[in-house]
């Protein structure tokens, strides 16, 4: 395209949706010494230029352009009109009203943390809170005032492993979501860091300790990054992992569910030296992906690793009790070689959602919670089992999310079922279930007996090959 100056009527007001009228376009002009727009532009190749004007519709009044805007958001299916059984790292879980009602108060509504202590004092309370809570739900001492995202939070912690040890290998189980491996190399593979890769057992889907531990007698070993549950959906073994890396004096790191740990032992209590997770289960909307919050809590003799930031309580010269930031080792403070992070923000308010959500769930409601998720995906699977040509694609123990193996390629199957109403679950990459009818189905407490029976119900006429296959 080539610009030129955009029309005004005569009284200097524009004609179409850009708001810079024809004397703001030459004002700007006479400021640069420049006499058209094609001059401001001539550095540009005319072969990269589009050469006409942008094919645009007629210009429309605000009225009727906020109802085709409306029109085309009505095209959009979500979790409002169709029952979700989406997972693979992002949940549909309820969110109370209180959590919205707290968090939209003036005093918290930055994604910041402050940095004036005393005149922040409400906000850094709340982010303390937040650590304290996380920490006790993961399992260990030490939590950071949060990261971008799940996946950011593990990446990050792989690289605390590498930076407490000296060492420039972190094994990675080829069982982790797809999403997070591409971050994790992102992260690591530019820094130098090797990603020592582990399989599966192909029957029950679990990182075996015997394979691990085949990868940890060179001495170059930093860590193992463990999920659980993992891309199968199946519990990893924290326990027997953290035994291998203990004796060949590696460190661990368990990426969870959060939910998972209201049912069973954090890893923190099973031998993690870091446990990371993403919050967006814990009071989160699934806003189309984002913003989330990332999660790190780790071991005490690893807190000066920690990226980002950690709020302490302290006492002032007078004695006062009061809270500040006690830790930001990021590159804006510090010298860029010495940073722990190059992450220059974090999700103060999200994080602070978090801690909403936990205190007002309590410790025997966030259990009931738990369990009500892992009845209900034991519930549907079983359903699902019975099935002509259905079955478990991983045999192991799962929470909130299983794989299946379907008779047809997952893909048409969920475009089928999606057709009815139902995201039926995310299809596995061929590289991890060995063809392409691997489907991982999630399950929360917000789906009731009707949504898990008309899942079954469709599916079967799915699979039957009526309506869309």
């Amino acid at each position: 395209m080539n610009p030129q100056p955009n029309a005004s009527a005569a009284d200097g007001r524009p004609t179409g949706y850009n708001v810079h009228t024809g004397d703001d376009v030459r004002a700007m002009l006479d400021a640069m010494g420049l006499q058209s727009m094609e001059q401001l532009f001539s550095d540009v190749p005319s072969s990269v230029r589009l050469g006409r004007d942008l094919d645009l519709p007629p210009l429309l009044n605000e009225w009727d352009l906020q109802r085709d805007v409306r029109a085309m958001a009505a095209m959009n299916e979500s979790t409002q009109t169709h029952t979700s059984f989406l997972g693979c790292g992002a949940y549909e879980h309820y969110i109370p009203a209180v959590v919205d009602a707290i968090v939209s108060r003036g005093e918290f509504l930055t994604a910041y943390t402050p940095y004036q202590p005393e005149m922040s004092q409400g906000l850094l309370q709340a982010l303390f809170e937040f650590q304290l809570l996380a920490g006790r739900l993961l399992g260990r001492e030490c939590v950071n005032c949060s990261v971008y995202d799940g996946a950011t939070a593990l990446a990050e912690s792989c690289w605390m492993m590498c930076a407490a040890t000296g060492r420039r290998k972190v094994v990675v189980p080829q069982a982790v979501f797809p999403e997070y491996e591409s971050v994790l190399r992102t992260y690591l593979e530019p820094r130098g860091v090797q990603l020592l890769r582990v399989s599966a057992d192909p029957v029950s889907g679990v990182t075996q300790a015997a394979a691990v531990s085949g990868l940890l007698g060179d001495g170059d070993v930093a860590g193992v990054a463990l999920q659980s549950p993992n891309v199968f959906g199946v519990i990893e073994d924290v326990a027997s992992i953290a035994q291998v890396c203990r004796d060949h004096d590696v460190l661990l790191c368990v990426s969870v569910n959060p939910v998972l740990c209201g049912w069973l032992e954090p890893p923190g209590h099973l031998g993690a030296d870091i446990v990371t997770c993403e919050g967006q289960p814990l009071g989160l909307p699934l806003n189309a992906g984002g913003p989330y919050v990332g999660i790190i809590a780790c071991a005490k003799p690893l807190e000066r690793y920690l990226p980002g930031r950690l709020v302490g309580r302290v006492h002032d010269l007078n004695g006062k009790l009061g809270y500040a930031l006690v830790k930001e080792d990021r590159e804006q403070h510090v010298a860029r070689d010495k940073a722990t992070s190059h992450i220059c923000s974090n999700q103060a308010l999200n994080a602070i959602r978090v801690a909403i959500h936990l205190a007002c769930l309590g410790e025997a409601n966030f259990g009931r919670l738990a369990e009500a998720n892992v009845a209900n995906a034991c519930s549907l699977r079983a359903r699902l089992e019975n099935l002509p040509g259905v079955r478990r694609l991983r045999a192991g123990e799962h929470f909130n999310e299983f794989a299946l193996e379907l008779p047809l390629p997952a893909q048409r199957f969920c475009e089928a079922m999606r057709a009815r109403g139902i995201f039926a679950g995310v299809p596995l990459p061929q590289a991890l279930a060995g063809h392409d009818r691997g489907l991982l189905v999630a399950v929360t407490e917000l789906r009731s007996e009707t949504d898990l029976q008309d899942y079954v119900t469709q599916a079967s006429l799915c699979l039957a090959g009526e309506g869309g296959t």
